[in-house]
């Protein structure tokens, strides 16, 4: 494969036909002019960066990058993934919030699952839906509406253990599926061990990855008696879980384990779990075992939970450092075959002007490549194998399990459309056809309004390399917050009945605020007239609740229940 850019090169000696220019950085000082070095011919291009204005070129040589904070940022501030309620109206409205949280919506669409058996799709049960085998191959359709229109991604998943064969009939069921549906899929390859937000958000929290090979439609087969499964996630839309080892070696204590055996499923707690991840871990146990279940506290096992385990071993119990932003620049190339090479030339401050129907082009957003597909394209069936070949030979090198997503044009997902400047919709289709309008769908204003949002929503600051990049995205997405400002005024629900002249007098005691005395270590009956016990803290000033717990009303409110209480426990307001 070789790399290009739209910038000339340096007057050099006619290459030979076969010979492709690329860009070679030095780190360091440059050799005096006309000197060679190193062995490079006198034509190689020499590139002189600036510390703190590297180019995203520049940047994907490195395995990672991390920027330079300015005086004024907080140490931890963007960094820090901080996780909040999904906004799905959001991300309708906001494709470049999409693009970020790789996510169109928030996984409630329809989903169906195929099983590849003899070489044959297979349905699978509706129940057993969130239950992949690592011996094979799944498609999993999930369809959405955006914008009054039908859309829908297809994600081949490929098990590590599946043969070259099962993978081969991966492929051509989707493209048999992609001619049903018209060319509208959008295919999305993914390896287990690297599913992307989404493919968990559809589960809801209760996907599970079993080591051995699925039976008939997808059930399992025969298993040892004694398995361990590794919990991942704090929510229903992060959650997975993936059988390992039955080993103590594969324990970790920042996570949740279930250690299932004959008689009885422990829930093992790492020491570094919190509240979050424990809830979701009963949600899963039910998923895969329905025997006894046994809850137990690292350090406090019974002896039987290591002789099923094989003895004691040791296992990473070092504290989990926080997980950082990518700070990457998205990058487009045009793709193009010369003599069995893989060429690619980079369209710098692109646009979708930059988009042709005759082109391939490959974005590369980092954590996924997308591969735009335009309709008069002639290699479109090379385009998969393209990918591979990128991540292959990227000089930072890539993992090849990176998420490779097909887009043919005029069907883009916010995650693709989310990554350009402005985006027209409609570029390419004059009108939306019958068959594309969803039944009950939005009125035609509001459809309207939503097209207008998206086509003149500008994206001044959209790029994970731009320092408010993150913080927008965070603004956006706190769950309706619209909603939750709306409940604040309305104030807490009271389990009685009131008088209109006992409702006024608490409005207006609630909008100049209680003392906190009033509030603070008092039982239930001795608090003034109208204030609700199970909600004491809504009545503080707002000067007074962001002194006495360190964060706004707002933000207490969207955090998780169990975690509120424990604070209210903690500052008297229980």
């Amino acid at each position: 494969m070789a790399l290009g850019t739209s910038s000339p090169s340096p007057a050099a000696p006619p290459p030979s036909p076969q010979h492709i220019y690329t860009n070679t950085w030095t780190l360091g000082s440059p050799e005096p002019e006309g000197h060679a070095g190193a062995g490079y011919p006198t034509y190689t291009n020499v590139e002189v960066v600036n510390d703190g204005a590297e180019s995203a070129a520049f940047k994907q040589l490195f395995r990672t990058w991390s920027e330079k904070r300015s005086r004024n940022q907080k140490l931890g501030g963007r960094d820090k993934l901080i996780h909040v309620k999904l906004d799905v109206g959001k991300l309708h409205t906001q494709p470049e919030l999409a693009a970020q949280l790789r996510m169109v919506d928030d996984g409630s669409g329809k989903v169906e699952v195929w099983c590849m058996e003899d070489l044959h799709r297979q349905p699978v049960d509706p129940k057993r839906h969130g239950q992949l085998y690592a011996g094979n191959c799944y498609l999993v359709l999930y369809t959405y509406q955006r914008l009054g229109r039908v859309q829908y991604i297809l994600y081949l998943w490929q098990g590590r253990q599946a043969t070259a064969d099962e993978i081969k009939a991966l492929n051509s069921n989707a493209e048999e599926l992609d001619i049903m549906y018209g060319g509208a899929l959008v295919q999305e390859h993914v390896t287990m061990g690297s599913e992307p937000p989404h493919f968990l958000a559809i589960f809801q929290g209760q996907l599970v990855i079993f080591q051995e090979k699925a039976g008939h439609h997808g059930k399992g087969q025969s298993a040892s008696t004694t398995r361990l499964f590794h919990v991942q996630g704090t929510d229903s839309q992060n959650t997975k879980t993936m059988e390992v080892p039955a080993r103590a070696s594969s324990l970790n204590s920042n996570d949740i384990f279930l250690l299932v055996t004959a008689g009885v499923c422990y829930l093992w707690f790492g020491k570094g779990c919190n509240g979050d991840q424990r809830e979701m871990a009963r949600v899963v146990v039910t998923v895969i075992s329905k025997k006894n279940e046994e809850t137990v506290l690292e350090g406090q096992e019974p002896p039987h939970f290591w002789e099923a385990l094989g003895g004691r071993a040791p296992y990473p119990s070092k504290k989990r450092l926080p997980e950082e932003v990518p700070r990457f620049q998205p990058r487009l190339f045009e793709c193009s075959s010369q003599m069995g090479c893989l060429v690619l030339a980079e369209v710098v401050f692109f646009s979708q002007e930059d988009l042709d129907k005759y082109d391939i082009m490959l974005l590369d957003t980092w954590q996924e490549i997308f591969l735009w597909l335009g309709e008069a394209a002639s290699e479109w069936k090379e385009a998969v194998a393209w990918g591979q070949e990128y991540l292959k030979t990227h000089p930072a090198g890539r993992s090849p399990a990176t998420p490779i997503v097909l887009v043919k044009q005029g069907h883009e997902p916010p995650t693709f459309t989310g990554w350009f400047f402005t985006w027209d919709p409609y570029k390419w289709t004059s009108h939306l056809s019958d068959t594309e309008v969803v039944e009950g769908s939005p009125a035609a204003a509001s459809t309207i309004s939503e097209i207008t949002a998206e086509v003149n929503n500008f994206r001044l600051s959209r790029w994970p390399g731009n320092g408010r990049a993150g913080a927008v995205a965070l603004q956006a997405l706190k769950g309706s917050q619209d909603s939750s400002e709306n409940e604040l005024m309305r104030g807490p629900k009271s389990g009685g009945t009131r008088t209109s002249s006992s409702v006024s007098s608490t409005s207006a005691t609630i909008n100049g605020g209680l003392r906190r005395e009033q509030l603070m270590h008092q039982a239930a009956e001795d608090l003034p007239e109208g204030v609700d016990p199970a909600r004491r803290e809504f009545y503080l000033s707002d000067s007074d609740f962001q002194d006495i717990f360190g964060k706004s009303k707002e933000e207490f409110y969207s955090m998780a229940t169990w975690r509120q209480q424990q604070e209210k426990k903690q500052l008297g307001f229980f």
